[in-house]
């Protein structure tokens, strides 16, 4: 593979850290502490029962492991899963109410710095004795271990072991299913801006790991993080396959007949696929089915037509 790699990319490709490891629950007694992705320590005297999940990726993980009944309320735009929009919620996009959050009397408050305001949560919680697990995503990596640190600090770490057995073991079949083929050069579009500005990853975000796991080369793995990018830039890197996430899916042809893009080798070959973005932009349990899309479209004949 060509390009510069992050450590998450190379263990992708090595296929024995994300695409297919193993992972053994180590069940710790009561009291215990959790070191978070702020560097903080937890301290937790007992399995919290009353949770406060903020951020899509978030409640997806504490739904997947099954601790729907210990969730006091949710936070953030959240469509899955549907169990969750039962939920009573502190806020969204405008911001988070202390004051609501309190009401619900939580022993855990699960957040990600991706919500700016909700980090204005940890400080009057941590002083009121309440614990606060922050968790980041920046890469596929990040979402095993977020998947076993709300499973210890919660007291799951077997249903934490079975979902990333689930994970790993879905990564691996993935990639054994393309294994031994050429890789194409892929640009993904996470969406497309007016005056022709695109938006797409590079290094170090979970999407451009999911593309490495699923066969593909991100023909922007030199640039890091979620990143705006020109027609131009595009066009120069010629890729072999356009993947775009679409919030509504619209016809491939609207991104053939972009101005100079049927010049693009992915155009003249009909390998351009439009996608749902959906949970696809979501660092959560569900990024699995991510790489299987990805996966398809990067080697169809690899999956079959039916797949």
């Amino acid at each position: 593979m060509s390009g510069p790699s992050s450590p998450a990319r190379r263990a992708l490709l090595a296929g024995a850290a994300l695409c297919g490891a193993g992972h053994e629950a180590r069940a710790a007694a009561w009291p215990r502490s959790v070191v978070d992705a702020s560097g903080r320590t937890l301290r937790l005297a007992a399995p919290p029962q009353r949770i406060v999940a903020i951020f899509p990726s978030n409640i997806e993980i504490v739904f997947a492991l099954g601790l729907e009944a210990r969730v006091a309320a949710i936070g953030g735009r959240v469509r899955y899963p549907e169990a969750a929009l039962a939920k009573p919620s502190v806020g969204g996009a405008l911001g988070y109410s202390p004051e609501a959050v309190a009401a619900l009397r939580p022993d855990l408050i699960v957040l990600t710095p991706s919500h700016g305001s909700a980090l204005g949560l940890v400080e009057p919680f941590e002083r009121a004795g309440v614990a606060v697990l922050v968790l980041a995503h920046p890469d596929l990596a990040a979402v095993r271990r977020n998947i076993e640190l709300v499973g210890r600090a919660t007291g799951s770490e077997t249903a934490a072991a079975a979902l990333l057995a689930r994970f790993d073991g879905s990564l691996a079949s993935i990639r054994q299913a393309w294994q031994g083929r050429p890789q194409p050069s892929v640009y993904l579009e996470t969406a497309a801006a007016a005056r022709g500005a695109y938006q797409t990853v590079g290094r170090g975000h979970y999407a451009d790991d999911a593309l490495a796991c699923a066969g593909g080369r991100n023909v922007f793995s030199d640039l890091a993080g979620a990143q705006q990018v020109s027609a131009e830039a595009v066009l120069l890197r010629d890729p072999e396959v356009i993947v775009s996430l679409q919030a509504v899916p619209k016809p491939a042809e609207e991104i053939s007949a972009r101005p100079g893009w049927s010049r693009l080798r992915a155009v003249r070959e009909g390998r351009v696929v439009v996608l749902p973005r959906s949970h696809f932009l979501i660092p959560g349990p569900r990024q699995t089915e991510a790489v299987l899309a990805y996966a398809r479209a990067l080697h169809p004949q690899a999956f079959g037509a039916a797949a």
